[in-house]
């Protein structure tokens, strides 16, 4: 599947790379979308739109060792804003702020943009989405080590200065 929801566990909400750069060093997280944009383009990196409406949008890739409890960043991509939003779809479908980015019509058009990209059914996406959420529940109840790869060291000393 191309595109993947990505439920982040509840425990961890709030603590990403984004979040210490751009409280931190909003410079620094400027930088970062610099880098991806030179080295991906204006694109987005799972299905390729460009240009308006679909603003690009960083996204990080996380994975998840749940035996040892670590959620390690593997790399951050731009997303245009309806690849982003599945990434995120608890956001997007279940909190006041999401749906009102989204709109009357945004599930909709979330769903389709998800089966014309993994060219699929809607019921795909259902089997997809609840197997998502389960996932979601089980990582939720676990107490996470975040490893922030290439960025880990400048985190910590962020975090310590703090």
């Amino acid at each position: 599947m191309k595109l993947e929801i990505e439920l982040v566990p509840s425990s961890l909400w709030g603590f990403s790379l984004y979040g210490f750069y751009s409280k931190a060093s909003p410079s620094k997280w400027r930088e970062i979308k610099e880098e991806i944009k030179s080295r991906e383009g204006e694109k987005c990196w799972i299905c390729g739109r460009q240009g308006k409406p679909f603003r690009l949008e960083a996204h990080e890739f996380w994975d998840y060792d749940e035996k040892n409890k670590i959620q390690k960043l593997v790399a951050i991509h731009h997303l245009c804003s309806q690849c982003h939003r599945v990434k995120h779809i608890g956001r997007s479908l279940f909190t006041a702020e999401g749906q009102q980015e989204l709109g009357e019509k945004g599930k909709q058009q979330l769903i389709s943009h998800f089966c014309k990209v993994n060219k699929c059914s809607e019921s795909d996406f259902k089997k997809h989405q609840k197997e998502s959420f389960e996932i979601f529940q089980r990582r939720s109840r676990l107490d996470w080590y975040q490893d922030f790869g290439v960025y880990e060291e400048e985190i910590r000393n962020l975090l310590k200065a703090k």
